[in-house]
């Protein structure tokens, strides 16, 4: 045991005091006169044993209670808490958990501020020649090299505030690893967070011997939170003209009810749409608004409330595309009737391609791809199919005139088995006219539609996962489709070719069509979140030539070059440095715009749920992390170090506890022992 305040100690010759009233007893006696010696019978005799033993017991408790109350003052602390940042071996570094959550309010600023100035006054008192390293969620190159004094102040000035929520742990193994790179056989890391339970994740970490952590929560003064989770749009198909609908997630994380929460929604700083919505205490509601698109290209949107203090959730951004025309690729040796429909049509780009002569950027780039009854394809070709499908494009098969089992190993891999040629003539006799392929297609079905006929087809075993949209009589199906990835194929088991059926000439062929290929608009990924997505796949681009890439926002006041890959007929950029802030950002490819991309901070930190002080030493030390103390930020102001770390072990309650109970104990000893 140590003392931070050793000086208090000669307090303990204040026990000479009671020893010499013991010892010399300076009572003063008083003369009392007695008119009848009767009145003496009335006076106890008190026994000479019990009066020493009852003054002993009263020095012993006065005693006591001087020393415990010296003690107490002194201030004693168990000597193990000690920390390495003193020595010559040792570096120091200072964790500033710098994510959305540590924006919220502090009982002075913000965490994120009360942790930077904390951080300035524990720099401030260690010694000049310490050493630093500066970790945060940024994994910012300039502050992982040993900094002295003088740097590490600066840097604390500059650390970037917003930052990405990134696992504890991380940060952690990465500061280990930066010590032992430099050459320190010692560290002291001083973490510096409000802890969240979504972000506080040590098992990225493994405990070093040699490293003592300092561990600093930040309390943030309040715990409920309304964000909008997430947007989605009803139908996938954005047209001019035509409305569509978007639902929008809004969370209440808080204990309070919610009564007409404003919620508005901007298109190109315009305002779209607004309604309110009522919110249970720690509960989700889904709300739907009405939208029209009045112009081809990017709309750069954003769906809002308003809350305070937290605020980087309370806007999502998001960005469609609106593309003047859709790309519709047919496959086969010549055109079938599907080129009528789009091939003169100014909302589509219709291109007939030679399967012998095919174009990996052009199938990359279609919206709906067409196998026609004169197509024979190899196994590679029937795979980039797949392959596009998977990323967003629609696909019709129809069945080769030539040979039916042409083209097999597609059906094959939509799950579909080919089986005989029938040559009965039938026709559709069911459809499904609830699916949602059907039901914004057809307004009113008449009593007797006049369905394709069917002189020949080709019967198809299904595997119970495709959807049969339409049926034939004797029950086989016409038309069948399954989702793929993030597409849909099609497969019909006749020709259009009219030996085989009138399918091309019946009124539903043309609204089936086009709604393939409006199903395969390929939209863009609405948003993207920071710190999150790293990478982004263009698969719409034309690949000639040499390209570069520029992400910038609206002013142009950050831009950012990132690497660029060419694989499979797709364009892959990495994005290694997080982007600034929340909002758009422009996609530039040699100096032309190609799309808006809009970035949303993660709604990983916006559950305001935090681990207790109490939680916080053990999920360390469960981990085998030697954790020296659990400080707050005043002790680094306040106090100096050896100060602030003796807080942590102090013995003094116990001391003074000693004190109290023997000044109790001489009072009871002085009232209640009988002479």
């Amino acid at each position: 045991m140590q003392f931070l305040y050793p000086n208090m100690l000669w307090g303990l010759l204040a026990l000479l005091i009671p020893i010499l009233i013991h010892l010399f007893n300076f009572r003063r006696h008083k003369l009392v006169y007695f008119s009848n010696n009767a009145v003496l019978r009335n006076i106890q005799q008190e026994n000479a044993k019990t009066r020493k033993l009852k003054h002993f017991l009263a020095l012993l408790m006065r005693c006591l209670f001087i020393t415990g109350l010296v003690l107490a003052f002194a201030f004693p602390y168990r000597p193990e808490k000690q920390l390495n940042v003193d020595a010559a071996d040792n570096v120091v570094g200072i964790y500033i958990d710098n994510s959305m959550s540590m924006k919220g309010q502090s009982q002075r600023t913000t965490l994120i501020e009360d942790a930077r100035q904390s951080a300035r006054d524990l720099v401030h008192k260690l010694k000049p020649s310490s050493r630093y390293l500066l970790m945060t969620n940024s994994f910012e190159i300039q502050n992982e090299y040993p900094m002295n004094q003088e740097e590490m102040l600066d840097q604390l000035d500059r650390m970037n505030p917003d930052g990405a929520p990134v696992p504890m742990g991380e940060v952690i193994d990465r500061f280990e690893m930066l010590a032992q790179q430099h050459g320190f056989s010692n560290s002291t890391l001083f973490v510096y967070s409000d802890f969240q339970r979504n972000t506080f994740d040590l098992s990225a970490a493994k405990a070093d011997t040699t490293m003592q952590v300092v561990v600093v929560p930040m309390t943030p003064e309040f715990s409920s939170n309304l964000y909008i989770d997430s947007v989605w749009l009803a139908s996938p198909i954005v047209q001019i003209g035509l409305t569509n609908d978007l639902m929008v997630r809004v969370v209440n994380q808080g204990d309070k009810e919610v009564k007409g929460l404003p919620v508005s929604f901007t298109m190109n700083g315009t305002m779209a749409a607004s309604t309110t919505v009522d919110l249970e205490k720690n509960g989700t509601a889904e709300i739907g608004m009405q939208f029209v698109v009045e112009r081809n290209g990017a709309q750069r949107c954003c769906v809002s409330l308003t809350d305070h203090p937290i605020t980087f959730d309370d806007a999502y951004n998001f960005a469609i595309s609106v593309k003047p025309s859709l790309s519709v690729l047919e496959l086969g040796n010549k055109a079938s009737h599907c080129g009528l429909i789009f091939d003169d049509d100014v909302q589509f780009g219709y291109t007939l391609m030679e399967p012998s002569r095919f174009d990996l950027g052009a199938i990359a780039q279609a919206q709906l791809l067409i196998v026609n009854e004169t197509a024979t394809l190899n196994e590679t070709l029937q795979q980039t199919l797949l392959d596009a499908v998977g990323e967003g494009a629609s696909l019709v098969v129809f069945p080769s005139i030539d040979n039916p089992q042409n083209n097999r190993y597609l059906i094959e891999k939509l799950g579909l088995a080919l089986m005989e040629t029938d040559t009965n003539a039938t026709a559709v006799e069911d459809m499904a006219f609830q699916h949602a392929f059907f039901n914004d297609m057809i307004v009113d079905m008449p009593q007797h539609p006049n369905l394709p006929n069917v002189k020949r087809h080709i019967r198809l075993k299904t595997n119970g996962i495709a959807t049969v949209l339409l049926s034939l009589q004797n029950g086989d199906p016409l038309l069948v489709t399954e989702t793929v990835g993030k597409g849909q194929a099609f497969v019909m088991v006749t020709a259009l070719d009219a030996a085989w059926s009138d399918m091309a000439d019946n009124a539903l062929f043309v609204p089936m069509m086009v709604k393939m290929a409006f199903l395969g608009g390929k939209m863009d990924k609405v948003s993207h979140t920071i710190g999150h997505d790293k990478m982004l796949i263009l698969n719409d681009m034309n690949l000639e030539g040499d390209h570069r890439f520029l992400f910038a926002n609206a002013d142009r006041s950050f831009e950012l070059m990132p690497a660029s890959e060419v694989r499979n007929g797709k364009v892959y950029l990495y994005l290694n440095d997080n982007l600034p802030d929340a909002g758009f950002y422009d996609l530039i490819v040699n100096d032309t715009l190609n799309r808006v991309t809009a970035w949303n901070e993660s709604r990983v930190e916006s559950e305001m749920d935090f681990a207790d002080r109490n939680e916080i030493e053990p999920a360390f030390k469960k981990l085998g992390f030697n954790v020296a103390a659990v400080l707050h930020t005043s002790d680094f102001a306040t106090a100096d170090l050896v100060e602030a770390m003796a807080h942590q072990s102090a013995q003094w309650k116990l001391f003074a506890m000693i004190a109290l109970l023997a000044l109790l104990a001489e009072i009871g000893i002085l009232r209640f022992l009988k002479h």
